[in-house]
């Protein structure tokens, strides 16, 4: 595990690396009084570039005692399979719902998959969390979420 750490690590610099010289070719095209075209890809690749370098950093000094079974059951196989459709199923509805209406629904749906069992816990956090998000982009970034067809 130790040295497929490794290699992933570097992966992932060199991959953070790339992407951020394509940062650099971004139109300016800027609103007034915004953080600018370049903000959010330049806050992924500095967060993809600080984990990258604290696993590789990790697995060089400190190393791992976790093994790897590669084998995957028919019930994970199947459990991805389900989350790739409930995912595409989200991604159609925010056309006819919105962003407000289809994500408390999908992160309901995903915490009972996972295994959730308190209602009272799964709706409060759902509708917390979606109201969070919405906030934190339409308020703060300015960006215009899917409003759907019904709101």
């Amino acid at each position: 595990m130790r040295t497929a750490n490794i290699v992933v690590a570097t992966i992932l610099i060199l991959f953070s690396a790339y992407y951020s010289y394509l940062t650099f070719a971004l139109p300016d095209r800027n609103l007034p009084n915004t953080l600018g075209s370049s903000f959010m890809p330049w806050m992924l690749v500095s967060i993809l570039f600080g984990l990258s370098l604290v696993l590789i950093l990790t697995a060089v000094f400190k190393g791992t005692a976790e093994t790897c079974d590669y084998r995957i059951s028919m019930r994970e196989g199947l459990g991805v399979v389900l989350l790739a459709a409930i995912i595409i199923v989200y991604i159609y509805s925010l056309n006819y719902l919105g962003f407000l209406l289809a994500t408390p629904v999908f992160l309901a749906v995903l915490m009972v998959l996972t295994g959730g069992r308190e209602w009272k816990q799964i709706v409060i956090a759902s509708v917390l969390i979606t109201v969070g998000i919405y906030l934190f982009f339409q308020k703060i970034f300015q960006i215009i979420l899917p409003s759907g067809e019904i709101l």
